[in-house]
């Protein structure tokens, strides 16, 4: 029997055959090669299969019917052996210390649950989106990371990320299509220890092209599954093993899924589920003090579709 790598690279691809071979050449150019690589071909309908098989001793290659994000990544999670699970998405890049780097922090900080690296977009592929001095710690933990996500002063891309499998028994993201996928994931795992942030520039390039804002992830149906099913796990207890210091956090981070939903919907035409988010939300951003959000959301319901779509975020 083979022995089990340290990391295990998991890559989910959807009709993205050339990106996904520039996002593979990058895993193959890593200074760290104690690793696999899965990839979940999620019923893929172009030449993926076909330009993958060169590289079949590469790769563990699994095709499957078309199930969505969340229910893609459980798959390729759940066949790894890796100590560490890196998740790379088909779109995105690393550069070739990226994984050395997360590992030798995993290894001066084996209490954290989930190490991210900083990133940048391919626009601007030397600034990081997040200043990691201005987030972290001196020794790299970052410390609120739900309520830096809630105030737009952390973004978490899940190609930034690697977590010790052990520690995250038990948890899965969700499967339902067209729904927030890695927040559940996160939320839990984040409760089980905390958030380091490895490297000092960006080791992660998120790509910008023309499908970037076409994907289930960037969709107004997307966020307002994602906000209904948060709130539906809040209710139901689903997170109450987050610490009880940690619950402020998360509700700041839920109320920012909640007001990206709203706008979301409006910058799609969509004005009655956005009344819909609003009225749901109403309360709930009451308490964590939008009041910004509280007051102008009725008035923006009201303006013309032509300038909706310059709606960036609350």
């Amino acid at each position: 029997m083979l022995q089990a790598p340290l990391v295990s690279v998991v890559i989910l691809t959807y009709n993205r055959s050339s990106l996904l071979l520039e996002a593979l050449a990058s895993v193959l150019q890593q200074t760290f090669t104690d690793f696999e690589i899965i990839i979940v071909n999620d019923g893929s309908t172009d030449d993926t299969v076909e330009r993958l098989k060169p590289l079949h001793d590469r790769i563990r290659l699994i095709n499957q019917a078309n199930a969505g994000l969340g229910a893609a990544r459980n798959r390729g999670v759940s066949e790894a052996r890796g100590t560490y699970v890196a998740l790379l998405d088909d779109d995105d890049v690393w550069r070739p210390e990226k994984l050395a780097i997360q590992i030798a922090f995993y290894r001066q900080h084996p209490e954290c649950s989930l190490v991210c690296t900083p990133f940048a977009t391919s626009t601007d592929p030397a600034r990081p989106v997040n200043d990691p001095t201005a987030v972290r710690n001196p020794a790299g933990i970052i410390e609120h990371p739900l309520r830096k996500i809630g105030e737009s002063l952390l973004w978490l891309p899940p190609s930034t990320v690697i977590w010790d499998r052990r520690r995250a028994a038990g948890l899965t993201f969700e499967s339902r299509r067209n729904c927030i996928d890695d927040t559940p994931f996160f939320t839990k795992l984040l409760a089980r220890g905390p958030l380091g942030m490895a490297g000092d520039s960006p080791l992660v390039i998120y790509r910008l092209h023309p499908t970037t804002n076409s994907t289930e992830s960037s969709g107004a149906v997307y966020w307002y599954n994602g906000i209904r099913m948060m709130r539906s796990r809040q209710r139901g207890g689903d997170f109450d093993a987050v610490e009880e210091s940690q619950r402020m956090d998360l509700g700041v981070h839920i109320g920012y899924i909640g007001r990206t939903a709203a706008v979301r919907q409006l910058a799609a035409g969509r004005r009655f589920r956005g009344a819909r988010v609003y009225l749901s939300e109403f309360f709930h951003q009451l308490r964590l003090g939008r009041f910004r959000f509280l007051l102008s959301y009725p008035i923006l319901l009201l303006l013309p579709a032509r300038m909706l779509h310059r709606l960036t975020k609350w």
